[in-house]
C-alpha cells in the first residue's frame, strides 16, 4: 500500500470505528464445538470419528498472523515451513503441504499443476482471514470421503455465513520491523452480509489487502536476492444465497485473488454453485464448481512462461438415518477434470521438433462413496467407509476406512481407527510430455520431464488416541503409524554428464548435451508420533493451552533409513491467556521445535530454537477491538543456510484496529 495511503485508510477505520461505538452488539452463535469435515454430516467434535481440531473464530480475531498457515501450526500434528519462494506452507503428521487436502467450504483446491514447485503452499492462503468463520483440521487419511491428497489429512476453511440481520467488519493491520533493513507490512480487509429479502435472498461481500515491500537486508544463501521478498495479496469476492423454502437453500460464491510473493504472481477465479435440501430425514448437497489458476511469472528466475490449469468439478451426497441397527448413511459421487495450458513447457523436448505437442493436456477422474456410521451402543460408535475413484490414467482405486468412537464416561473418549489412502501424481508429474530446466541453471544445468510410468502413492494409516474432559482441565493424546508407498521424486539429477547415467531416472541427452530425468516412484516413507493437547482454565480468567507433537519421519527407501529433512522431532506451542477485566486480554505464546536435518544424506542441520510472541487486546467498545503485540521477543533470528531451509524473522511489532458493525 503507498504510504500515503496508509494513514487515510487508518483514519477512515477510526471515523467508522467511533460510528460503530454507538451501536449495540449483535449476539454471534459459537460453533466451535460443531464440525463438519469428519464425516458425511454435523457433528459434535467429542463424537466425530477422527482426530479433528478446530481453529475459532475468536482465536483468529487474537492470534497475530497475515496467513492462515501461520496459525495451524498452533494445531497438534501440524508444523509450519516455508516453499522455496518463501510461502508460508504447512506440513501434517510429517507429510508437506502437498499430501494434505485444502478445502474452501468443502471445495478442493490445488495450485500444484500452475506452479509445481511449492504450489500447494498458495492453497492456505486464497481465503483472506477476514472472510473465515472456523477451520477444522482432520489430522490423518482422508480418502475415504476425499479421494487423492489426503494422506496427511484436510484442511477444511469455513467463510462467515450470511446472517439474518446486517453485519460487517473492517480490519486495518501493520507490522512494524524493529530491523529497519527489513520491510514493514500493511493489511486492510473487510467482510460484510445482510439480507436482501428477509429470511429469502442474501448476500456478503468481502475484501483484502496485504503488502510487504522487499527487504534492504540481503540473503547470505542467494546472492543478490533480499532476505524477505516481498508480498502483494489482493482478495475480493462475495456469495448470492437464496432460500425459495424453509427445507432448501442456493448459493453462488464468486472470489478473485492474486498472490505476489517475491517475482512470482498467482491469479485465481473461482466460481461455485451449491443446493442444500433437507428433506425431514433425507439431507442432500449438491455442487457444481470451477475455477482458474493463472501462474503469471512460470517458474524461472530468468525468463517468464506463463500458464493456466483449470479444474472443473460436479459432486453430491445424500445423508440419511437407517432404522434398522440404528446407523447413519451417506452416499455421495464426485466428478472432476483438470487441465493445463503451458506453451513454454509442454511443447516437448527443447531442440527435438520430433518431440513437439500441443500446449494442452487434461484428465478426468470419478468417484463415488459411501459411509455408515452404526451407533451400536449410547456410547460406542463405528464408521464403516469406502470411496472407490475411477482415474483416467491409473484406472480404479478403493479408499477403505474404519474408525470407532468409544464413550467411557462423561469424561474419558477412546478414539482409533485404520485407513487406506493414496495420491495420484500431478497433471505435470503424469504427462510425459511435460518438461522443465533444472539442476540451477535454465542453460546448463539439466531438464526434468512427467512420466507414464508413475504409479499412485498409497499409504496405510493406523491412529489410537484418548481425549479426557473434566472441570477445568481437558486433554488428549493420539499415537499414529502412516507408511508410504510409491512416493514420487525428482530429487535423483545431476548436471553432470559423466554420473548422468548412473541414474535410474536417467532418459538421455538434450541436443545442447544437457541430461534429462524423469519422475519416478523410488521412495517409501514411514511417519510415527504423538499428538498431544492440554486446556487448563487455571482461575476464572486465566487459561493455558498447549499443543506438543512427536514425530519420526524417515526415508525407508534403502536398507539404512534417513530423515526426512524439514522435520523437528519435537514440536510445543504453550498459549496464556489472561482476561483482566472486560475490556483488557494479556496474551503470550511460546513456539519451540527441535532441529531439523536440511539435506537428505542427514549432514546438515538447522538448530533448534524457541520463540516468544506478547500479545494485548483493548476492547474500546462492544464493537471496536485494538490489538497489539511484540513478536519474536528474544529477537532469535535464523538465515537461511541451503534451499531447504528458511529465514526466521527477528523482534517487531503487531498493531491491530477492527471495527464491527
Amino acid at each position: 500500500m503507498p504510504f500515503t495511503m496508509r494513514p487515510l485508510s487508518l483514519a477512515c477505520l477510526c471515523a467508522f470505528a467511533l460510528h460503530a461505538h454507538a451501536q449495540q452488539a449483535s449476539p454471534e452463535t459459537n460453533l466451535a464445538t460443531v464440525v463438519v469435515t469428519a464425516s458425511g454430516s454435523e457433528q459434535d467434535i467429542k463424537d466425530a470419528l477422527a482426530s479433528i481440531s478446530v481453529i475459532t473464530q475468536q482465536e483468529l480475531r487474537q492470534r497475530p498472523a497475515h496467513e492462515l498457515a501461520q496459525l495451524l501450526a498452533g494445531v497438534e500434528g501440524v508444523t509450519l515451513n516455508r516453499s522455496a519462494n518463501g510461502t508460508p506452507t504447512i506440513q501434517m503428521r510429517g507429510f508437506d503441504q502437498a499430501y494434505t487436502l485444502m478445502l474452501i467450504d468443502g471445495k478442493r483446491v490445488n495450485s500444484s499443476t500452475s506452479m509445481f514447485r511449492g504450489g500447494t503452499a498458495y492453497d492456505s492462503g486464497w481465503v483472506p482471514l477476514d472472510d473465515i468463520e472456523r477451520v477444522e483440521v482432520v489430522r490423518g487419511p482422508m480418502s475415504s470421503l476425499y479421494g487423492a491428497d489426503a494422506i496427511g489429512g484436510v484442511v477444511n476453511i469455513i467463510t462467515k455465513p450470511i446472517g439474518k440481520t446486517w453485519k460487517g467488519s473492517i480490519t486495518a493491520e501493520t507490522v512494524l520491523q524493529q530491523d529497519r533493513d527489513l520491510a514493514d507490512s500493511q493489511k486492510l480487509g473487510f467482510s460484510m452480509n445482510g439480507p436482501l429479502i428477509s429470511d429469502t435472498l442474501g448476500i456478503k461481500l468481502y475484501g483484502n489487502y496485504d503488502h510487504r515491500s522487499d527487504s534492504k537486508a540481503q540473503s547470505t544463501f542467494n546472492a543478490g536476492y533480499p532476505l524477505f521478498a516481498r508480498t502483494l495479496n489482493r482478495h475480493a469476492g462475495g456469495q448470492l444465497a437464496w432460500r425459495p423454502d424453509a427445507r432448501q437453500s442456493l448459493t453462488l460464491d464468486a472470489d478473485v485473488s492474486n498472490k505476489t510473493q517475491g517475482m512470482y504472481t498467482m491469479e485465481r477465479d473461482a466460481f461455485a454453485l451449491r443446493h442444500k435440501g433437507n428433506w425431514n430425514a433425507l439431507v442432500t448437497e449438491l455442487t457444481v464448481s470451477t475455477d482458474e489458476i493463472r501462474n503469471l511469472k512460470g517458474m524461472i528466475d530468468t525468463q517468464t512462461n506463463p500458464n493456466k490449469s483449470n479444474t472443473f468439478g460436479v459432486n453430491g451426497k445424500a445423508s440419511f438415518p437407517v432404522s434398522w441397527g440404528n446407523q447413519f448413511l451417506t452416499v455421495g459421487f464426485d466428478a472432476r477434470k483438470e487441465r493445463l495450458w503451458d506453451p513454454a513447457n509442454l511443447k516437448g523436448l527443447p531442440g527435438v521438433p520430433t518431440t513437439q505437442s500441443s500446449p494442452t493436456t487434461s484428465v478426468k477422474q470419478y468417484a463415488v462413496f459411501v459411509e455408515d456410521e452404526i451407533r451400536l451402543t449410547d456410547r460406542f460408535a463405528i464408521t464403516l467407509g469406502n470411496r472407490f475413484d475411477h482415474h483416467e490414467n491409473f484406472g480404479g482405486h478403493h479408499s477403505p476406512r474404519a474408525y470407532g468412537v468409544f464413550h467411557l464416561n462423561d469424561a474419558w473418549t477412546f478414539k482409533g481407527g485404520l485407513s487406506r489412502a493414496f495420491r495420484t501424481p500431478t497433471l505435470v508429474q503424469n504427462s510425459p510430455n511435460w518438461g522443465s530446466v533444472s539442476c540451477g541453471s535454465a542453460t546448463t544445468g539439466c531438464y526434468i520431464i512427467g512420466s507414464r510410468d508413475l504409479k499412485p502413492e498409497t499409504a496405510i494409516s493406523k491412529e489410537l488416541g484418548i481425549q479426557y474432559t473434566q472441570g477445568v482441565h481437558s486433554a488428549s493424546a493420539t499415537v499414529f503409524d502412516t507408511k508410504l508407498k510409491n512416493m514420487i521424486d525428482i530429487e535423483s539429477r545431476t548436471r553432470d554428464v559423466t554420473l548422468a547415467p548412473g541414474y535410474d531416472n536417467f532418459v538421455g541427452f538434450l541436443p545442447d548435451g544437457r541430461p534429462i530425468f524423469s519422475y519416478q516412484n523410488i521412495n517409501s516413507a514411514r511417519t510415527r508420533g504423538l499428538e498431544g493437547s492440554w486446556k487448563w482454565q487455571a482461575l476464572r480468567d486465566v487459561e493455558f493451552k498447549t499443543t506438543y507433537t512427536y514425530l519420526s519421519a524417515k526415508n525407508t527407501s534403502k536398507a539404512v533409513h534417513t530423515l526426512l529433512v524439514n522435520r523437528s522431532r519435537h514440536n510445543l506451542n504453550v498459549d496464556a491467556d489472561w482476561r483482566v477485566n472486560a475490556q483488557w486480554n494479556l496474551g503470550a505464546t511460546w513456539r519451540m521445535q527441535s532441529e531439523q536435518p536440511l539435506n537428505a544424506a542427514n549432514t546438515v542441520y538447522k538448530p533448534g530454537y524457541g520463540l516468544v510472541d506478547l500479545s494485548a487486546t483493548w476492547q474500546v467498545s462492544p464493537r471496536t477491538t485494538l490489538r497489539g503485540g511484540v513478536l519474536n521477543v528474544a529477537d532469535r533470528t535464523f538465515d537461511r543456510i541451503n534451499a531447504s531451509d528458511y529465514s526466521e524473522e527477528g523482534r517487531r511489532i503487531y498493531v491491530s484496529l477492527n471495527a464491527r458493525f
